[in-house]
């Protein structure tokens, strides 16, 4: 998925100065700006023929937050210092559910009015839905047809505004969630119900080492993420997978043997219409300690 970075020049002119704010006004302009977005999005959606999302609370916060992060780090994309991609990010902050990242950000010397911020969020979304392939990964992130629900993460200060689109796939409600952090050799342990009109297929766990650290303009420079190729797969239905139940109901065990490292588990779901499974998690699970192995001498010797 490529990012859309913009950078503001004489929009300025156009928009008239900057006023003073207090932190109420703050947060009522990120409301209203926040249906703002979704609106747009909603209404290209309706282009296509596809359902509205609804606003995810949870996933904006996540959003919120991380925009902030790229301000005080200066950073553009999807990426942190610390080495997070979107799926890391959204899971690790307590999120259950399949996420997909849009990101913009704008660069000026001066501050934002109010409305140039609702300027740069319609410019932002008329830049992705331009996106012609092979480059068009966020208006396909955008056109989402199995999107349920949208985060809208925003953040202003100064001269710097950033916005992400954090759209999520809600098709697992979610009794037992999995943790995330384990030990090695630990088998966690994750059940629910997929929604009506939903069928689970299979699980996948993908592994990869720990993110490490990284400078602001490495991080800026990584234009896409992606799930590890590197995957155990557990079939729903057959014994010792993943067990099904009434009413939609499954429960999973997998084991973290593959060593210290990122787990991420993906509930695959199918549903009537669908040409394609739906990646309906994204839950990253770290672990960390020396795995644990016994030869057969050692094991007898106990």
């Amino acid at each position: 998925m490529r990012k859309l970075i913009i950078v503001l020049s004489l929009f300025a002119l156009a928009l008239g100065s900057p006023v003073a704010v207090t932190n109420g006004a703050v947060e009522e302009t990120r409301t209203t700006l926040r249906q703002h977005v979704l609106k747009l999005i909603n209404n290209d959606r309706a282009l296509y023929n596809l359902p509205p999302v609804a606003l995810d609370i949870e996933a904006s916060t996540i959003g919120d937050e991380y925009c902030r992060t790229q301000i005080r780090n200066r950073t553009t994309g999807h990426f942190t210092l610390d080495g997070l991609p979107p799926y890391m990010r959204y899971s690790l902050a307590g999120g259950n559910h399949g996420v997909s990242e849009n990101a913009a950000a704008w660069s000026a010397n001066y501050r934002f009015s109010d409305r140039a911020l609702y300027e740069m969020a319609r410019r932002s979304q008329d830049a992705m839905m331009a996106e012609a392939p092979p480059h068009d990964g966020h208006k396909r992130t955008i056109l989402d047809p199995h999107a349920t629900h949208v985060g809208i993460g925003l953040a202003w200060e100064r001269g710097e505004f950033r916005l992400v689109h954090e759209f999520v796939r809600r098709y697992v409600d979610w009794s037992r969630p999995l943790p995330r952090a384990a030990s090695p050799n630990e088998q966690v342990t994750g059940s629910g119900r997929v929604l009506p009109g939903a069928r689970i297929e299979a699980v996948t766990v993908h592994h990869e080492a720990v993110p490490q650290t990284m400078p602001a303009h490495v991080a800026s420079a990584l234009d896409s993420y992606s799930l590890p190729d590197k995957r155990r797969e557990y079939r729903a239905g057959r014994r010792g997978d993943v067990k099904l139940g009434p009413d939609g109901r499954f429960t999973f065990a997998v084991p973290m043997s593959d060593g210290p490292g990122i787990y991420t588990v993906v509930v695959w779901v199918s549903k009537d219409g669908a040409k394609q499974p739906i990646a309906a998690s994204n839950v990253s699970i770290r672990v960390e300690g020396a795995l644990q192995t016994y030869s057969r001498a050692s094991a007898a010797g106990r």
